[in-house]
């Protein structure tokens, strides 16, 4: 299975890889004020095209596989995450570039989202999935340790983000069977919130 096959969908929307189709709504998005604050500086430029064009490439090289989340009732574009330096020999990844339209941040398109990214590393067979945040990013720190994430430690003056700042970055991960028990525990949630809001 590869990260960015098709078939990732709940009743509200659905994960596909990112490609040319996503530009313009990207461009006009909340996205762009985002990546000042939370993207890594990336060697082709500071604006939206480059770090399209650098997702992109990633997915070509194997080195990454962004995926668009897609609102099922209007086909609307309203997230980003991404898998990240994906080594399959050692079955682990990372999980980031996230993005949520900021009106939806905090409601159940990020258990969503959460579902499906880590749906597909189980179906990968990943032992490892990892987070690494900033550490000023503490709603993103909070979402993933509420899923049963470990903090594994801070990686200090680790990367050069968009804006020119230097982050410290939280190290967080799920190892083994916590993948599958995080995916399964975010389904029954999602399974149950659909039921209460269909009686």
């Amino acid at each position: 299975m590869e990260l960015g096959a098709p078939g990732l969908h709940t009743s509200i929307l659905r994960l596909e890889p990112l490609d040319e189709s996503h530009r313009t709504t990207i461009r006009t998005s909340n996205a762009v004020e985002h990546m000042w604050s939370s993207m890594p500086l990336i060697a082709t430029g500071t604006n939206i095209d480059a770090y399209i064009d650098h997702s992109l490439k990633m997915a070509k090289l194997g080195t990454g596989q962004v995926m668009a989340a897609v609102r099922e009732e209007d086909d609307r574009l309203i997230g980003l995450s991404a898998f990240l330096n994906p080594n399959r020999m050692n079955r682990r990844t990372r999980i980031g570039y996230n993005w949520i339209q900021p009106d939806l941040r905090g409601s159940e398109v990020v258990d969503h989202i959460q579902y499906l990214m880590l749906k597909r590393a189980y179906q990968w067979r990943a032992r490892r999935v990892a987070w690494w945040l900033s550490q000023k990013n503490e709603r993103a720190i909070a979402a993933v340790e509420k899923i049963g994430a470990t903090r594994e430690g801070v990686l200090r003056q680790h990367t050069r983000f968009a804006d020119g700042s230097w982050a410290d970055l939280v190290v967080l991960s799920l190892v083994g069977d916590e993948i599958r028990d995080a995916m399964a525990a975010l389904g029954e949630q999602i399974e149950k919130r659909a039921a209460d809001s269909n009686t």
